[in-house]
């Protein structure tokens, strides 16, 4: 069963992301594993599919360091005026990212102040999250985890 409202650890990482986009003046959040795969978002795709895209191209393509999952870290605030994107992230969990986009430039210090605050409660649902084919196909988000 793919990931949905029926799905109670789901709904709850999806409304944490709402409520983190709306008190952040954020346009969209989303978590993201390093291969790129959107594991939940807010608001719901399409409009976070480009975003996503964009995030990876810039910031994962040109990463220079270790894989997240050998112990590489993301960490990047760029807080652009549009038409660029203008995004804060943070990785989290191994293979895990939060990237919080915004509509134009951004307090930096300010924002990854909240992130951070709200990484804890994030990185704990993302983990809790059943695998998206269903029980047999693993043991969901935690698994992912172990290299």
């Amino acid at each position: 069963m793919p990931l949905s409202d029926d799905i109670p650890e789901w709904k709850a990482l999806r409304d944490t992301l709402s409520d983190l986009v709306a008190r952040a003046g954020a346009a969209a959040a989303a978590v993201i594993d390093e291969s790129n795969n959107i594991w939940c978002a807010w608001p719901v795709a399409p409009t976070v599919l480009p975003l996503a895209a964009r995030f990876a191209e810039r910031e994962m393509a040109a990463r220079s360091g270790p894989p997240l999952r050998r112990g590489g870290r993301l960490r990047v605030a760029r807080p652009a005026a549009p038409p660029e994107d203008s995004y804060l992230a943070e990785s989290f969990g191994g293979i895990y990212m939060l990237v919080l986009w915004f509509k134009g430039p951004f307090d930096a210090d300010f924002q990854r102040a909240r992130l951070r605050r709200e990484l804890p409660r994030i990185e704990a649902q993302t983990v809790a999250l059943p695998p998206p084919d269903g029980p047999e196909a693993g043991e969901g988000a935690a698994r992912m985890r172990v290299p």
